[in-house]
């Protein structure tokens, strides 16, 4: 191949990785003077071209994608008829190259960490009705110098699957164990495809001992009809975002929850009355104790004006003789306590105290 693609903007380095769709360069942008990565079609599709639109057009939706956790598209060129794609070049390797060269179970802290940022980078597509379609360790890369999980290859899938009904009735391109039931049986694509594909990268991730509400997220996923699965990425990241902790049994934020563990979780998603978010949870807390606080503060300056009443004499003020021949009134105390309520409950008393 050419040494330099793109009327010689781009420098090719060195060959970084090769699959049946494409192969992948490093390469050097020397007008923006920085290292990038080059996807470029393989040669035996590149002389379709039906192929090589396809091929370009699905790289331009992937290029509006703007997320830190989705491999940024650059540009989009031709070589000699081989359209290619340049991307950013992350550092690193991928999270296949992670899960094979493991010798222990990851922490579960961990594996929920890198779950959040696949969660996060998908609901951003989703929300933009983009389907990746191939989610699996070897297109999730892990940038050395922070640990940061970038996904990659958004689009390429589509254009495999539609290349290969044109070529190959019946056979559709990808790898079989992240891949959804309808998905193979040439169905309907949904969200729900990369959720299921979402559900089978957890199983691998989380230690095999976990608490029953992970194992729920990851069953959901994986359930066989995708209307019982999380209705896309950011759903599912919202009940991994309600799962905390890294002892044997996890903690799970739940207030007011009627679902027992091991129930299964309602079908429309994970942001429900059952799983409320932690800060929605602490806006509630925070609203019943200052409402509190509030009708303290007023009992407390009706009961400075009783006192101040009942001290000052005015005209309709008993004499000291008078007050000398009524029985003292019972003693009642200020408020102590540090509780709100109770100290609405010790205010109570206090005023009938006083007029008596």
């Amino acid at each position: 191949m050419n040494r330099y693609l793109g009327a010689k903007r781009y420098e090719i380095k060195d060959r970084l990785g090769h699959g049946g769709m494409a192969t992948v360069y490093g390469a050097r942008d020397l007008k923006l003077d920085r290292d990038v990565a080059i996807k470029l079609l393989a040669d035996n599709l590149a002389g379709d071209d039906e192929v090589r639109k396809r091929f370009s057009r699905e790289a331009r939706l992937a290029a509006k994608l703007d997320h830190p956790n989705i491999v940024q598209v650059f540009d989009v060129g031709e070589d000699d008829g081989r359209p290619f794609i340049v991307m950013e070049q992350v550092e690193g390797g991928t999270l296949g190259d992670r899960l094979d060269g493991r010798r222990r179970a990851m922490p579960r802290t961990e594996a929920i960490h890198l779950l959040s940022q696949l969660c996060e980078g998908l609901g951003h597509a989703h929300a933009k009705k983009l389907v990746h379609r191939d989610i699996k360790p070897q297109n999730l890369l892990l940038r050395s110098s922070d640990g940061c999980l970038k996904i990659t290859d958004f689009g390429i899938a589509r254009v495999a699957e539609e290349t290969t009904r044109l070529t190959q009735a019946g056979k559709v391109i990808g790898t079989e164990r992240y891949m959804a039931p309808e998905q193979l049986a040439d169905g309907k694509i949904t969200a729900a495809v990369d959720v299921y594909a979402c559900g089978v990268v957890a199983d691998e991730l989380l230690p095999q001992s976990r608490p029953p509400e992970l194992r729920e997220i990851v069953e959901r996923c994986l359930r066989e009809d995708p209307s019982e699965r999380f209705t896309d990425a950011r759903s599912l990241g919202e009940a991994f975002a309600t799962v905390d902790g890294d002892g044997d049994a996890g903690v799970v934020r739940r207030i007011h929850s009627q679902v027992s563990p091991t129930q299964r979780l309602p079908a429309e998603g994970a942001s429900t009355s059952s799983w409320p978010a932690p800060t929605e949870v602490s806006r509630r807390r925070r609203s019943i104790a200052a409402r509190l606080a509030a009708i303290t503060a007023v009992l407390a300056i009706i009961a400075a004006g009783v006192i101040v009443a009942t001290g000052s004499g005015g005209s309709g003020s008993p004499s000291k003789a008078d007050s000398a021949k009524q029985p003292a009134a019972p003693t009642a105390s200020v408020p102590t306590s540090s509780d709100p309520a109770e100290q609405a409950r010790e205010l109570a008393d206090f005023f009938r105290s006083q007029g008596r």
